[in-house]
């Protein structure tokens, strides 16, 4: 096959580089429609259900609605986890699919199963499924303060909710809008208990008349007026104030008795019971999070909001935007508020981290062209070679197009590691060729061969070792694709993209380059080519070390073992963890005040934390969220606030993290968690906490699960290495249980149901219409005026009216007192939960902080008799960890067989093997190197016994392994391979046969192995940069094994295979294709 597509490119020269000028021109123009992101798509398909149940408790939002649904949505094929949350009102379940599942049909499958759950849900309540947003796509905040007093928190809110917010949900690939803070604008019909009493009516009666006065119903038409078919239209519907107080509710002695005369405040605008709060430096604000939908291009989605806000903006006489907006407000006046878009924008951290990558793509390119141009010294040569660089990443980019894969982070990641590797073949095939165009002109006429034919053969002859090596490369990246879960979703689409690169790498080789030495390269001189002064000098220098080598050879082979075996024991004290740390520039805090805690409280103690946190030198924004708004799929409490606090350019990360600390350890009574935007949702999805590591324990008996985990969080508080330890928020507070006497209901004419909807209408209120006010829509609620119920007494006191008119105090039909009742209760897969979250402190890893955790944990849920998993990061790294040391062994083996079947030799396939511990040694070197912050003093610690801080090997240098490998076995190759052809084809004895070969192979195995450090020194070089915080890990290892692997597989492997090679040629074995090819 690759004869065949080498002969067309040659007699179609000039349409096969046509071709690879419109590709590339393709590629160019089409990047531009790839969407763009941070991270490859990384919420597992869940389809959250939400569902409103007022004045319910805990336990009986968990009972009559949570169960119900969960027993519902299990089962569902192709569902991983069903997680619920039932709080106070509130029930949140999140059915989670498996990676890769279409959404769609996932929210089809839960719809008609939801439907069914209905039937069994109280009648008051209402499961809805929420829009398709995941955590993972909450793209920014906007936070909205006033310019002055006169614009209120009504009129703030009512604006950011009903004209902010519909705007920006009118931008195409907008999931959701959710708005906190400021008052929520509903008309409220507020009650006297003492009017009611005075014209003998219940709060039920004013329900039902408010009801009646906002309605719009059909007439009919009239089928023919002077030919014209005219519709009937009947309008009733509330338009101001006045419609209301003058709805008449019932007629008292002769008079109308209408809403005004038993209502405080007439019905006018007022602020619904809030459930959450916001505020940005101290000020109070509304907060607006945007979510978009799955797939979308974040940075176009970003353009696009931009361009819809700045519409709102004033402008000044040039038409340049001001900082203010101008908005309505409810007295015909305008009022001045100014927008941050500035809070958390996922598009600043994309766009750095996607410069960030494509600096160093550039960048790895130009040390590989200059690379070439110090080896090759030949302009032709260099440019042919060269042009497979971009050549090949253009197809990789097509390819990846096709595939349906995003440009992130992870995919030009993929693409850097390998653009050093993208030049090898063809660096092969050129030198071949034009060393065979050399040796032709040099020939007597009548012996030349054609200058196509020569391209052809000189072509052709190292075809079996390119496509050898191409396999061999690929094959190590294989178990990157097997990665399960958010490790898959990060890995894969870098071992794709890597893989793609380089057969698009070997595409180019077998079409372009020919063709282009075809062209190119037809003046190439007679004679012997002079080598450049690099090569020469490089040499003059290993030969003598190689002959050295040779006479110990059995002292350097035992060194190497010796060294190897020292790398893997340093490795073992090693620790692990998941994924590098970010540096997104935006720490997020979890603030948690104790259970039970008022959202005034809440919000004053939060008020405190964001005066400290502003003061501190680096932030430049602190904006937060208390409670929990209206379509919030966060199940937060009012206890409860989320702030994002910015960190100014030119300021760490660390110092900032440690004036944060030191602020929240001076805040006495709360609990808080410290992360970033995007590493935190991360947890989120792993574990359903924010926290890197979350340890749930499992039961039936909630107030059990309660003391287990507060035990647990008193024991790990204690533990160096861990904070941020939290017992969620699993706790008993107190609440007002009315308690109904039935035999006491039963004797005053009452069912339960009569007192229970006076109650809720008193307290809770009921919605009895909506107003449309153009755009707006406000709710019409009536309930008891606020002064009427702020205590308990006033709960006992409030008047109940029975059916039969006799009136009775709720506290002569009912008990009314303090109880103790669970604030949250959580279960996961039909079990209740309770969890206790940790992250790992500076200076500790997570694999020793989770081993020390287990020993103290185990042992408190043994005692109990309960079940504890360990989830988050922890458990995402240990299966990737799993998933790659299987496979990797799979690997191995495989490579093993194919070097047999090229080699033909068990031995020698081993031989090449070696280089895979001898790259182990500097990968392992490299690591200790770059994560110690004084390597000379951590290693004196460990020879000492002093504090030996462990470095870390997470699941980014284990991707660095497994390329490492392939590269190292490719060189290898290029040594053993050659060996044989010199024995068989030459009749070389073994020691002649390596010291030719190895410096005939010394300048490819430098030339293929160079180009590739040379290709990850800007990635490694850009540790800690936004964007690099995966790659350089793996940039690290790559570079630190090729160091050894490349030197020690120079020194290590001819001494080798001088004791286990064959001392003779070996007799009438045919060549290879894929020896013959390495060997040129």
């Amino acid at each position: 096959m690759f004869k065949r597509i080498i002969e067309f490119s040659l007699k179609n020269s000039s349409l096969v580089l046509a071709f690879a000028v419109v590709l590339t021109l393709y590629a160019v123009y089409n990047v531009r429609q790839i969407p763009v992101d941070v991270f490859p798509e990384l919420n597992a398909p869940t389809v959250t259900i939400m569902t409103e149940c007022p004045g319910y408790a805990a336990d009986e939002v968990e009972q009559y609605v949570s169960f119900p649904i969960e027993s519902a949505v299990n089962g569902i094929p192709g569902v991983r986890r069903v997680r619920s949350s039932s709080a106070m009102s509130l029930s949140i379940v999140w059915v989670e699919f498996e990676f890769g599942a279409d959404i769609y049909r996932a929210r089809q499958l839960v719809a008609e199963r939801l439907d069914q759950a209905r039937e069994n849900l109280p009648e008051q309540v209402h499961a809805e499924i929420a829009p398709i947003a995941g955590i993972l796509g909450e793209m920014m905040l906007l936070s909205v303060t006033p310019v002055d007093d006169s614009v209120t928190p009504l009129e703030l809110r009512g604006w950011a909710e009903f004209e902010l917010r519909n705007k920006i949900l009118a931008v195409g690939g907008i999931a959701e809008a959710v708005v906190i803070g400021g008052e929520l604008p509903e008309y409220q019909i507020d009650v006297d208990q003492d009017r009611l009493t005075l014209y003998d009516l219940t709060i039920q009666d004013v329900v039902e008349a408010a009801k009646k006065a906002h309605a719009t119903a059909s007439a009919g038409y009239l089928p023919n007026v002077e030919g014209k078919e005219m519709p009937l239209r009947q309008d009733a519907r509330v338009t101001d104030v006045s419609d209301i107080r003058n709805t008449v509710i019932k007629y008292h002695e002769g008079v109308p008795v209408t809403i005004g005369d038993v209502v405080i405040g007439g019905g006018e605008l007022g602020a619904t019971p809030s459930r959450g709060t916001g505020s940005d430096s101290g000020n109070p604000a509304v907060i607006v999070t945007i979510t978009k939908s799955p797939g979308t291009n974040t940075l176009e989605l970003t353009k696009s909001i931009d361009k819809a806000l700045d519409a709102l903006y004033e402008r000044d006489e040039n038409g340049e935007l001001l900082e203010t907006v101008i908005i309505p407000l409810s007295n015909g006046e305008t009022g001045r508020v100014r927008l941050n878009r500035n809070v958390m924008r996922s598009s600043d951290f994309i766009g750095l981290a996607v410069d960030n990558v494509v600096t160093v793509l550039r960048d790895a390119a130009i040390l590989v062209a200059i690379l070439l141009v110090l080896f090759l010294m030949n302009v032709r040569t260099t440019m042919i070679t060269l042009t497979a660089l971009p050549l090949s990443l253009a197809v990789a980019i097509l390819a990846l197009w096709l595939m349906g894969l995003n440009i992130n982070v992870m995919t030009l990641g993929g693409l850097a590691v390998a653009i050093g590797e993208l030049v090898d073949d063809a660096i092969i095939d050129v030198e071949n060729v034009f060393r065979r165009l050399r040796e032709n002109r040099a020939l007597p006429d009548l012996l030349r061969k054609p200058h196509v034919q020569v391209v052809y053969e000189g072509s052709n002859e190292i075809r079996g070792s390119i496509v050898f090596a191409t396999i061999i490369i690929a094959i190590v990246f294989v178990p990157l694709l097997f990665l399960e879960g958010l490790e898959g979703r990060f890995f894969r689409p870098l071992g794709l993209a890597y893989i793609v690169s380089i057969m698009a790498s070997l595409f180019v080789a077998v079409t372009v380059t020919p063709a282009m030495c075809k062209l190119l390269l037809k003046k190439a001189k007679a004679g012997p080519e002079r080598e450049s002064i690099l090569v020469r000098s490089l040499k003059k220098v290993y030969v003598p070390v190689l002959r050295g080598t040779l006479k110990m050879r059995v002292v350097v082979v035992i060194l190497a073992v010796a060294l190897t075996g020292a790398s893997v024991w340093f490795a073992s004290l090693y620790g692990t963890r998941f994924l590098p740390e970010f540096n997104e520039g935006t720490f997020t805090i979890f603030l948690n005040a104790p259970a039970g805690t008022s959202l005034y409280e809440s919000d004053r103690l939060a008020k405190g934390v964001d005066q400290r946190l502003s003061e501190i030198d680096g932030v430049s924004h602190v904006v937060r969220r208390t409670g929990r708004a209206e379509r919030d799929q966060h199940a937060h409490g009012v206890s409860v606030s989320e702030i994002e606090v910015s960190v100014e350019p030119g300021h760490t990360k660390e110092e900032v993290r440690r004036e944060i600390d030191r602020v929240l350890k001076q805040i006495p009574g709360i609990t808080t968690t410290v992360g970033q935007p995007i590493e935190h949702r991360l947890s989120h999805v792993l574990s359903g906490t924010p926290a890197a590591i979350a340890i749930s324990v499992y039961g039936d008996d909630m107030d059990k699960l309660r003391q287990i985990a507060k035990e647990i969080e008193g024991e790990l508080k204690s533990l160096p290495g861990a904070r941020d330890v939290a017992a969620n928020r699993e706790m008993m507070i107190e609440t007002i249980p009315i308690h109904y006497r039935r035999g006491d209901l039963a004797q005053h004419g009452f069912t339960p149901a009569d007192a229970a909807e006076q109650v809720e209408a008193a307290f809770n209120g009921v919605n009895v219409a909506d107003v449309n006010q153009g755009l707006r829509r406000y709710a019409m609620v009536v309930r008891l005026d606020p002064a009427q119920r702020e205590t308990m007494e006033q709960v006992k006191n409030l008047v109940l009216v029975s059916p039969q008119g006799r009136r009775v105090r709720l506290r002569e039909v009912a008990d009314v007192g303090v109880e103790m009742a669970s604030d949250l209760i959580t279960r996961e897969n039909g079990q209740r939960k309770s969890v206790v979250s940790l992250n790992v402190a500076e200076g500790y890893n997570m694999g020793h902080l989770v081993e020390e955790v287990q020993t103290r944990v185990n042992p408190i849920v043994q005692k109990h008799g309960y079940a504890v998993h360990y989830g988050g990061q922890f458990e995402a790294q240990q299966s990737a960890s799993r998933t790659l040391y299987i496979m990797g062994a799979g690997v191995v083996l495989l490579i093993l067989l194919l070097l047999y079947l090229a080699l033909k030799s068990m031995r020698c396939a081993l031989l090449v093997m070696l280089n895979l511990p001898l790259a182990l040694i500097g990968g392992i070197v490299a690591i200790f190197i770059s994560e110690s912050a004084n390597p000379f003093a951590n290693l004196l610690a460990l020879m000492q016994g002093g504090k030996f801080v462990a470095p870390v090997i997470s699941i980014a240098s284990m991707v660095g392994f497994i390329t490492l490998f392939g590269i190292a076995v490719r060189n290898g190759i290029l040594l053993v391979s050659h060996y044989q052809h010199l024995q068989r084809d030459e009749g070389l004895s073994t020691r002649d046969a390596i010291i030719k070969g190895s410096s005939e192979r010394l300048i490819p195995i430098l030339m293929t192995a160079v180009s590739a450090m040379l290709g990850l020194i800007p990635l490694a070089m850009a540790a800690g940069e936004p964007g690099s915080e995966l790659l350089a890990p793996l940039a690290v290892v790559v570079l630190g094994g090729l160091v050894t692997s490349t030197f020690l597989n120079l020194v290590v492997v001819p001494a080798g295979y001088l004791l286990i090679g064959p001392r003779t040629p070996p007799a009438n074995q045919e060549p290879n294709p894929g020896n013959q090819g390495a060997a040129q």
